[in-house]
């Protein structure tokens, strides 16, 4: 009588390998896009404060002046205010607060991320971003209306979350597609 000699202990053990192998190479995968959808979320978040600030200092009642706290873009329109953002956005990157670009009169001329982690994408900005290029860290992506000379990142989170009951905006991989 032949013996089979072993061979279903090692066969098991390569099998289990490979198993390990792709499941931590499938993890890897979704890892990169959860940043990349991360990534997608905060422009499309920055764009919506860059043009909501905009908006707020083209309105006649703010006499061309930019707003102290973010949620002045967020008015109430039952007591006269106006809103100029759908709603206050949490860094998606963090899940925090969006820092205050201020100037120096303390107005808010943009917003950007507190997160110093670094940049999956390089490339492929919109013409107006390509500044983004060049950043070492999320923190560099800096959302402004005016590039002013005066202007300085607040040290403190911006004052503001999203309000209760907000829910956030679904991440989407065409953040241009949504202004």
């Amino acid at each position: 009588m032949r013996h089979a000699g072993g061979y279903t202990f090692p066969l098991m053990l390569v099998i289990l390998a490979s198993l390990a192998f792709l499941a931590g190479r499938l993890e890897l995968s979704s890892s990169y896009r959860l940043k990349r959808d991360n990534e997608e979320e905060l422009l499309f978040r920055g764009l919506a404060y860059v043009s909501a600030l905009s908006q707020f200092r083209s309105a006649k009642s703010n006499g061309g002046r930019f707003p102290r706290t973010l949620s002045q873009l967020y008015g109430d329109p039952s007591i006269g205010g106006s809103r100029f953002i759908r709603q206050l956005y949490r860094d998606p990157v963090t899940g925090g607060d969006f820092k205050a670009i201020r100037a120096a009169d303390g107005a808010i001329i943009g917003v950007a991320s507190a997160s110093k982690g670094i940049p999956f994408r390089k490339t492929g900005f919109r013409e107006d971003l390509k500044a983004f290029e060049k950043a070492e860290t999320y923190a560099d992506w800096e959302f402004r209306v005016v590039p002013l000379s005066g202007a300085r990142r607040e040290t403190s989170q911006a004052q503001n979350a999203a309000p209760a009951g907000a829910s956030p905006t679904p991440a989407s991989t065409d953040a241009d597609s949504r202004q």
